[in-house]
């Protein structure tokens, strides 16, 4: 008897292994696992076969169950069991495991498993209704006591027999495939619809097992007896003893880190102190004390005795906690290291390597260094990393930016700085494991560390791979899903930037774990400017007429009137418009002579070299790259001596715009001039440029002082022996200076979601919207809509559930993987997927004009539902979708659907929509949208005569923290300093003298700089230093009863009394000071008596009041 019966004909051959596993669950764990594995496979093929599954070109079984169609077929808790039945598998299959001391435990779960799942897939495609037996255990033959090589031989003929007559009925079949494969997608549609999910027949196994697959994934073997349910001794119990979920050694046979599992609906923090039970009773014995992992198959939380606990996206590996365990003893002050002078000499580099050295050694994690661009991030950073090496913290590096040239760059000067630390570019090299620095951009990265998931291997970087990873531009670079990159790898964390971007939600300082203003250190333009590291610059405002007052046809001479009529009358109605607004310069209409006009004056103005004879290297800031080459073409018009060379374009659609780049970059090679579209804003060293113009606006500050540091660099012997570079030339032709002057903080854009997130969280909201309506076809709508995010969330899990972004939120996907999970959503419920699903979201559907089309109705439904205005201009873009189409009857898809767009442009279509109407509208139309004519506005080119009308110097932008900022700083001071003997004096009201005010003055103005004094006393805001201290900290609220207790007949007070000095020592415990007119202003002391204090408490108690809020008030000036 086995538990593998009546299985119909077409499947015997598929289930052979699976009878042969169930002989050997018990005798040769390995042999079982090995052939149940090979069923799932041949499952696998059999369906790829019989459901025309493309076969992709990496054929092994993890690749084919993740290709998206193979996936759609089968509902998602069917996937993840043969991904667990292959977990098994591969334990008995892979060399690396050599299947010893697999356990029969998981064997026979893997087995029960694809029992289920095998019965499961007959019953979906076999005609006939087919019942899944019971499983019975004792159907498993016991233990044999045979010899491994005669059972292998055995049971490599039987396999080789079956899969012989498999073969052979393969070929009886074959005959009929062709009426079969018709027949087989209809039967499989059907059965789907009543064929039941066997049950898990153990949760907590399958979960264990991947938590197995996931300690596997960093290289562990679990295999030896001595890992799993691990006996120690010496726990505070009756008999001391205790099992350790799992024990992971070392070579040297000493244990490295125990884990301690969880089922998954409890919090995995709750087992550390268990677990640290366990690894202290593990350190009595070898020797050695472990570090602790937490799981509950969801979250791993990470406790290595010397930081806190910390949640972690994964496991370390052998030699990572090896030398984790090893840096107890080994590691050094960093601060103790003495700093390279050849990397960085200059005081304010080796400064920020000093405070990131000691923040580290204080127990953060994290640290982020504000350096204007130019003074040497790269350089710092290169140190930084000596420093740590040497000093044992760091061995393996990981330093990312966001651009391919900024990675380009930041190698290239490292590798010369660190000679002796192997590098590697993965943007352009493929990985080679001796490299102690790996230089990436984001999505590269990303890619690589996820490619290895449809393999059967480990990840290519694991969470603890690198020690130190260094974060370029960090102000605009983990935003998004590129921040999923920050919180994957568990390394010490630097950020480098010239300007930290501050918004709401999103908080470059929060990342590191410092208070907003306050970075590990900084190190600002004014302040190198001044110190002689950077270069000042002039900067000029230049505005021709036409740049600030378009171009008025009255105004023209008559031979520019004749090509205004020639370039600008109306075709049909023969008009001639009165003017073009300056808008329309360098966007649709490109003026030859302004743009001469503008490179003459650079010419003219620029800051020349070679005695004179040429312009000096000069960045040109264009609009756009069709800008970009008009200017390019009118410079060859005007300079054509120049040959060709001396101005180029350089952007990313530039053929081989790094070979262009890098000649650039040198001092004696062409070109001289570089019209940049967005390229050149940022990150791109180049020392020896004296010129840059400005001829598109810039709204953002932090990109706008970017763009100014590509000129600030110093540069030695630029115009000759000792003739060095002193400024730098700024021609800014779209007042970008007057911009900034009046808006310092400029207008930053903020970071927007995916059109994946947007329409998943449109159709959530609308969703609920309708199912809150009152007629039933309205909430019919909202159930489908329900239904469509459901399986959004499906196919999330079934594609990507192994993917490093996607595994943090692992749990709240899984917990919408039922439909009736979407059935109630409560506010908090709302929340949780728009927090943790939507950012997420993954849509295999390209087709971007649809999806695009599909938010719009969206938002007019939404519209239409709350009766908002707003759906009429969703309403007029729709219609004129609609028209256009009607004109591209020539696509036979379009003239299908004629008679249904003529009708959405009628008044009639509109005043009877419903709902359902409209979700029919946007099924129908937005297929179409594709087909829509993408006319960009026509380019006109004139040549009319433009000329300057204003040049003025403008001052340059001041660098400074503003006043918000630096109030921050100076607050989160105070309070982390709350214990100083000057502060604790102010909180519990005990006289402070001119020395303690002094000091703390100094203190408090050496967190900003030689500017801030004017800010520091605006903060004040005319108050004492001591009063806006304890504004900030409080007063000792016991402190203030005993001074109140010194007024007259105070402990005969009645309620009225004593609720009166309460409110009056709550608002000095606030406010550090109660002002003697505040007392009959003050509504809370009003609500308790409107009368005279006098009144009150009579004349001896009153003026006894009024006297101890003197004191107090005294007792914070000097």
């Amino acid at each position: 008897m086995s538990n593998f019966r009546n299985i119909p004909t077409e499947f015997r051959g598929v289930m052979a292994s699976a009878i042969e596993a169930e002989q050997f669950v018990y005798s040769h764990p390995m042999l079982a696992a090995v052939s149940i594995r090979r069923c799932l496979e041949s499952w696998i093929y059999w369906i790829y076969e019989h459901d025309h599954i493309p076969i992709p070109y990496e054929r092994t079984i993890s690749n084919l169950m993740y290709q998206p169609e193979f996936q759609q077929l089968f509902d998602p808790e069917i996937i993840h069991r043969m991904h667990a039945i292959r977990k098994v598998g591969n334990a008995g299959s892979h060399s690396q495991f050599h299947g010893t001391n697999l356990r029969a435990a998981d064997v026979l779960h893997a087995l029960k498993l694809l029992h289920g799942v095998s019965y499961y897939l007959m019953g979906l495609y076999e005609k006939e209704y087919l019942p899944i037996p019971t499983f019975d255990e004792e159907l498993i033959p016991p233990a044999h006591q045979v010899q491994l090589n005669m059972v292998r031989s055995q049971m490599q003929e039987k396999v080789q027999k079956a899969e012989e007559e498999a073969r052979a009925l393969q070929e009886a079949l074959k005959k009929q495939a062709e009426q079969y494969q018709k027949e087989i997608e209809a039967i499989r549609l059907q059965n789907q619809t009543h064929t039941t999910i066997p049950k898990d027949p153990d949760e907590a196994l399958t979960r264990a097992i991947y938590i197995d697959a996931m300690l596997e994934e960093a290289g562990w073997d679990l295999s030896p007896a001595n890992v799993k349910e691990f006996p120690v001794q010496g726990m505070p119990s009756a008999s001391g003893d205790g099992y350790v979920d799992y024990v992971l050694w070392g070579e040297d046979g000493k244990p490295l880190a125990v884990v301690e599992a969880k089922r998954t609906h409890r919090d995995a923090k709750v087992g550390q102190y268990q677990a640290e039970l366990y690894a202290r009773a593990l350190e009595q014995k070898y020797g050695q004390l472990p570090n602790i992992f937490l799981t509950n198959g969801y979250q791993i939380y990470f406790y290595d005795w010397e930081y806190p606990l910390r949640e972690v996206y994964g496991f370390y590996n052998r030699e990572e906690l090896a030398l984790n365990i090893q840096r107890r003893t080994t590691k050094q002050k960093p601060s103790t290291i003495v700093i390279n002078e050849e990397i960085t000499n200059r005081d304010y580099q080796q400064k920020a390597i000093k405070a990131t050295a000691e923040r580290l050694e204080q127990g953060y994690r994290g640290a982020l260094l504000v350096m204007a661009t130019g003074t040497g991030k790269t350089r710092a950073a290169a140190s930084l990393v000596e420093v740590l090496a040497k000093a044992n913290w760091v061995k393996r590096v990981l330093f990312l930016a966001d651009r391919t040239a900024l990675v380009s760059q930041a190698q290239e000067n490292l590798n010369r700085y660190l000679p002796d630390f192997p590098s590697v570019n993965l943007v352009k090299e493929k990985e080679n494991t001796n490299s102690r620095i790996v230089f990436s951009t984001y999505q590269t990265l990303i890619n690589l560390i996820d490619e290895a998931k449809t393999e059967e291997k480990g990840r290519l970087y694991g969470v603890g791979h690198f020690d130190l990873i260094i974060f370029d531009e960090i102000h605009r670079s983990v935003y998004n899903k590129y921040k999923a990159i920050f919180d994957y790898f568990d390394g010490i964390k630097v950020g480098l930037t010239a300007t930290p971007k501050e918004t709401t939600d999103k908080n470059t300082y929060e990342l590191f774990g410092l208070s907003f203003g306050n970075p590990t250190y900084y190190y600002e333009l004014d302040e190198a400017v001044s110190d002689g590291y950077l270069v000042p610059y002039k900067s000029y405002s230049v505005q021709t007429k036409f740049q600030r007052d378009g171009i008025k046809y009255a105004e023209l001479s008559e031979e520019d009137k004749k090509e205004y009529e020639e370039k600008f009358c109306d075709p049909v109605t023969g008009e001639i418009p009165d003017e073009v607004e300056a808008s329309a310069l360098d966007q649709w209409l490109y003026n030859g002579n302004t743009a001469d006009i503008i490179l003459q004056t650079l010419m003219e103005k620029g800051i020349r070299v070679n005695d004179g004879d040429s312009i000096g290297k000069t960045i040109i800031f264009c609009k756009n790259r069709k800008h970009a080459d008009f200017i390019s073409e009118r410079f060859e018009v005007n300079y054509p001596q120049y040959k060709g060379q001396f101005l180029k374009v350089i952007d990313y659609k530039t053929e081989y715009k790094d070979d262009v780049l890098n000649d650039f970059k040198q001092k004696d090679k062409m070109p001289q001039i570089a019209c940049s579209v967005d390229m050149l804003d940022t990150g791109i060293d180049v020392p020896e440029v004296v010129n840059l113009v400005f001829l598109k606006p810039v709204k953002s500050s932090i990109k706008f002082n970017q763009m100014i540091g590509r000129g600030t660099r110093l540069c030695k012997d630029l115009f000759g022996y000792e003739q060095d570079k002193k400024e730098f030339l700024i021609l800014d032709f779209c007042q970008n200076f007057e911009f900034f002057s009046e808006n310092p903080k400029g207008m930053e854009a903020v970071p927007q979601p995916s059109l994946n997130e947007k329409i998943f969280n449109l159709r959530l909201s609308l969703s609920q919207l309708l199912l809150a309506q009152g007629e039933e076809e309205n909430r019919e709508l909202g159930s489908v809509l329900v239904d469509v995010l459901h399986q959004q969330n499906v196919l999330l899990y079934t594609l990507e559930r192994d993917s490093f972004i996607v595994r943090p939120h692992l749990k709240v996907v899984e917990k919408y993987q039922e439909r009736e999970a979407w059935d109630t959503l409560d506010k908090d419920a709302l929340r949780e997927l728009q927090d943790s699903i939507a950012p997420i979201i993954i849509d295999t559907d390209k087709d971007t004009p649809a999806k695009v089309f599909d938010l719009l109705m969206y938002l007019l439904l939404s519209y239409k539902i709350e009766c908002n205005p707003k759906m009429n201009l969703c309403i007029i873009k729709v219609k004129s979708y609609a028209e256009k189409l009607q004109k591209q009857t020539s696509i036979p898809q379009v003239k299908e659907k004629l008679g249904f767009l003529q009708e959405v442009c009628t008044e009639e279509y509109w005043e009877a929509a419903t709902p359902k109407a409209l979700e029919k509208l946007r099924q129908e139309m937005r297929e179409l949208i594709k087909f829509l004519e993408k006319k960009d506005l026509p380019i006109i080119k004139t040549d009319i005569e433009d000329n300057i009308i204003k040049i003025d110097e403008v001052s340059p932008l001041s660098s400074s923290f503003d006043r918000e900022a630096y109030e921050k700083k100076i607050k989160q001071f105070i309070i982390e300093n709350s214990r100083d003997l000057t502060i604790d004096k102010l909180r519990k009201n005990i006289k402070v003298t001119d020395v303690d005010i002094k000091r703390l003055e100094e203190m408090l103005l050496a967190q900003g700089t030689e500017e801030s004094r004017e800010l520091f006393d605006k903060i004040l805001e005319g108050r004492s230093l001591g009063v806006f201290i304890r504004s900030v900290v409080g007063m000792d609220r016991d402190e203030l009863k005993k001074a109140f207790a010194k007024v007259s007949n105070y402990s005969g007070f009645n309620i009225k009394q004593m609720e009166f000095i309460d409110v009056i020592i709550d608002s000095v415990a606030k406010n550090g000071i109660l002002e003697l007119n505040n007392l009959s202003e003050n509504p809370q002391l009003q609500n308790i008596y409107s009368g005279s204090i006098i009144e009150l408490f009579g004349m001896e108690a009153a003026k006894d009041i009024v006297s101890v809020l003197k004191e107090i008030k005294d007792n914070s000036v000097a």
